[in-house]
């Protein structure tokens, strides 16, 4: 589940809500607005890990919060990409084909979208193109087709060269309905074609003008037996 959230402690409650009625497995947030004054404690949830990244600047707003079930056994992983605004976790790090699972948003602002940022945001999807992944975020391209997979050629150089990425990267988006207003402004980006079969628009969420978006992740589990007799050991997490 991805929520953009527009500060997650003045709706801490509502999100409690949603959590409480879709009991998700894994939870991304964009726009936490979470800051070195709030702790940890603040924004915990039982029976989830939480993972955040707060916007590295005095600037309000930004930042991104990563929930995952503790049945999980989730860990946190760091990519060589330095963006500055996402958080990873990994999960079955035992085995070969671990499951990533990241949140990143991209702001529209030019104070902060600055051509270094731009430039990591690629690194980072060229970067973990070679992993078995799932991203989710906000990354305010809204000019992109995704149903065509097109981008117009009036678009920005930053927009055009995200585009080229994710085609050079081999990567695939599944969202497909508007997140905000009409805009596809919120993505959800992974290694696999049938990894995320359809996302879900909830509505927005809160007071936020970002829709809630819901989707059910299909992964292969793989048993390996080593002996008669011997347990059963899972390659992947099938996950909500």
């Amino acid at each position: 589940m991805y929520v953009n959230a527009r500060s997650i402690i003045n709706k801490l409650l509502d999100f409690q809500t949603v959590i409480a009625s879709e009991n998700p497995d894994v939870v991304g947030i964009t726009e936490s607005w979470s800051h070195s004054d709030i702790s940890d404690s603040e924004l915990l949830l039982a029976d989830y890990e939480l993972f955040r990244q707060d916007r590295p600047s005095h600037h309000r707003g930004g930042g991104v919060l990563l929930y995952v079930k503790k049945t999980l056994n989730p860990l946190q992983y760091y990519p060589d990409s330095r963006y500055p605004e996402q958080v990873w976790c990994q999960i079955n790090k035992k085995y070969e084909s671990a499951l990533l699972i990241g949140v990143c948003y991209r702001s529209a602002s030019p104070q902060f979208a600055s051509l270094e940022s731009e430039i990591e945001l690629r690194k980072l999807i060229t970067e973990i193109s070679t992993k078995h992944f799932l991203l989710m975020g906000d990354f305010n391209f809204p000019e992109i087709d995704w149903s065509n997979h097109t981008c117009p050629s009036n678009a920005s150089v930053d927009c055009k060269l995200f585009h080229e990425c994710i085609d050079d990267s081999f990567v695939f988006q599944h969202v497909h309905c508007a997140t905000r207003a009409n805009a596809i402004l919120d993505l959800v980006i992974t290694d696999e074609p049938d990894m995320v079969p359809g996302v879900i628009s909830l509505g927005p969420f809160s007071t936020s003008d970002h829709n809630l978006l819901k989707w059910t992740v299909i992964v292969d589990i793989q048993n390996t037996v080593n002996a008669p007799g011997a347990d059963t050991r899972l390659d992947y997490v099938k996950g909500d």
